[in-house]
């Protein structure tokens, strides 16, 4: 942990001087950057989408059997009390 600002500023600095010294033209690279970044936060929307809908399934699907069990329950207790 000691070590993670030194790791995340060489990381950043790797990048600014990745961005310097790249034979593209300022306005090729930001236009690059751009697009980059555009198709980086579409792909992390659609993998959250995706993680939501996951998650909503097993909520769903743990509903789901927790209701059965209950009504199964809920069953034997009245056949218990008939008896």
């Amino acid at each position: 942990m000691k070590s993670l600002p030194g790791i995340l500023v060489g990381l950043a600095l790797g990048a600014v001087v990745g961005i310097l010294m790249a034979p593209e033209s300022g306005k090729k690279t930001r236009k690059r950057i751009s697009s980059e970044s555009d198709s980086f936060f579409k792909d992390l929307q659609d993998q959250l989408q995706n993680g939501l809908e996951s998650i909503k399934e097993q909520y769903n699907d743990y509903v789901d059997s927790t209701t059965e069990k209950t009504q199964d329950l809920v069953s034997q207790a009245k056949k218990k009390v008939k008896k």
